[in-house]
């Protein structure tokens, strides 16, 4: 006998993207891992964006709670004769649920959806997402007008409070919606037979783990990978790595001598079947030329938070907190090292970029890891800060990128498993490592930043433990790039 499932939108998503993810989250929920901090994070910000969406409906009405579903509905039956804007009301209509951002009642006894994205632009995966939502509001009883997406204006700038009016932007999808709507039934009844299966969906690895967004039960459905699989080449695309799947081809050293390579992908496949490192001296030697001493190592910490924390900034623009400098006079001699985090809820560039320009003077090369970063920060930083600008047009032509040897493939040691991230070489060519660190990553870094700065109720203690954590972070970055640097110098004669 078929058991009664009910589809909420999540759910849905999940059954479009893959039918054993749909399965396992019903049946399987304890193979699910943990949200990590970053996930946390998305959600945390998608809330925040929500709420502020909402102030553009005056005497709107919140429907609170989360896992009572019945006293949802109820509540929202009440409230639906008042015809004031709704958050986050509540709707059954045979097998779905489903909760909308924002319901704004019309005159004429419609209503309009407007679905909140904390993105900066239109996705395709957004369209099922309202599908959905209307197939149950109007199969509820309602009469559904216009749908709306509801997303965030990047060209947004910052000047004292957020303007919501200005903030975002609203997408009138109604014609697209409409026309997705005859698929929506027959995708739930397709769902809900599978739902009803005793065993779970066989289905392959594929295109469909990573779009369109990355399945948490990724970590499960690939371990029967080596770990030197073919997804490791550098740059395989993916549809050709599945291909070679396909073959029986799983592991780098598995590749046969007519499947069609890279230079750089040939030079993985000989370095992991022969255990070797593969060193290109004359390349490496011609990239040291270009360096000129004294050499200024230099890494951000940034935050991009999608409601701008402070003034002369955009949605999701980075905002440097932190860097580190060392600086090495000569290859003789220990490197001095300068730090600068900063410390409250003030906009940290205008002292940030004071330090620095007092100590980056003169000649030399500036080396930074994926420079592309840092010159993107900075230069977005003296659009803000124009007295800076000289500054940095003296010093841009001096960064050099510390990457292009390991881009290049110019040397590449196994043990860095197709990755060319300092996190990879640095370990690979010292033995050096991130592990046991308090803070272990750029992302890491710029939530707990956030959190200790700009939330309420942290205790000291804490806030001293992170700034430590942070601060170790950071130096290692660029004590990590002297020390990988050394390494080439020396295997390059």
């Amino acid at each position: 006998m078929s058991k009664t499932y009910t589809l909420s939108k999540s759910k849905y998503l999940n059954g479009l993207q893959c039918h054993k993810l749909l399965w396992m989250s019903y049946h399987a929920k304890e193979k699910f891992p943990a949200f990590d901090i970053q996930t946390q994070a998305n959600f945390d910000q998608g809330h925040q964006v929500t709420k502020l969406a909402c102030s553009l409906f005056p005497n709107g009405i919140e429907i609170k709670g989360a896992d009572d579903f019945e006293g949802i509905v109820q509540e929202t039956q009440k409230l639906i004769s008042l015809k004031k804007p709704l958050f986050e009301p509540g709707f059954r209509f045979k097998n779905t649920y489903a909760r909308a951002d924002i319901l704004s009642p019309n005159e004429d006894g419609s209503w309009d959806i407007y679905e909140v994205k904390s993105s900066t632009e239109v996705k395709d995966v957004y369209y099922p997402d309202v599908a959905f939502q209307k197939y149950c509001y109007e199969g509820a009883g309602l009469r559904i007008r216009k749908t709306f997406l509801t997303y965030i204006n990047n060209q947004y700038v910052k000047n004292g409070d957020i303007n919501p009016k200005e903030f975002f932007i609203h997408e009138d999808i109604t014609e697209i919606i409409n026309g997705m709507m005859g698929s929506v039934e027959k995708n739930i009844r397709e769902m809900i037979d599978i739902l009803n299966q005793s065993t779970c969906p066989d289905v392959k690895i594929g295109l469909q783990c990573d779009d369109p967004y990355e399945c948490p039960l990724k970590i499960i459905c690939w371990d029967f990978l080596p770990e030197e699989s073919v997804f490791i080449l550098n740059r395989i695309r993916k549809k050709k790595a599945f291909e070679l799947l396909d073959k029986q081809i799983l592991a780098i050293k598995d590749v046969t001598s007519d499947v069609q390579l890279t230079e750089s992908q040939r030079i993985q496949w000989q370095c992991h079947n022969e255990r070797k490192v593969h060193i290109d001296s004359a390349a490496i030697k011609s990239f040291l030329r270009q360096l000129q001493l004294p050499l200024y190592f230099l890494d951000f910490e940034t935050v991009n938070p999608g409601i701008p924390f402070y003034n002369l900034t955009r949605p999701y623009q980075k905002i440097p907190f932190q860097f580190s400098l060392h600086i090495l006079k000569s290859w003789d001699e220990e490197p001095e090292h300068h730090a600068f985090l900063a410390d409250g809820k003030e906009d940290p560039r205008p002292e940030l970029l004071s330090l620095l320009k007092s100590l980056v003077v003169g000649k030399g090369s500036i080396v930074s890891y994926n420079m592309s970063f840092e010159l993107s920060v900075l230069r977005e930083s003296i659009e803000a800060y124009s007295e800076y600008r000289n500054w940095f047009k003296d010093i841009e032509s001096r960064f050099l990128d510390l990457i292009v040897p390991f881009r290049n493939f110019n040397y590449y040691d196994p043990k860095q498993m197709g990755r060319t991230s300092i996190k990879n070489v640095f370990p690979a060519l010292t033995g050096g490592s991130y592990e046991g660190m308090e803070i272990a990553g750029g992302d890491i870094a710029s939530i707990e930043f956030a959190r200790i700065t700009f939330s309420e109720g942290i205790k000291e203690e804490e806030k001293r433990k992170i700034r430590k954590g942070l601060e170790d972070y950071c130096k290692l970055d660029t004590q990590a790039m002297i020390s990988v640097l050394k390494v080439l110098k020396r295997v390059a004669g």
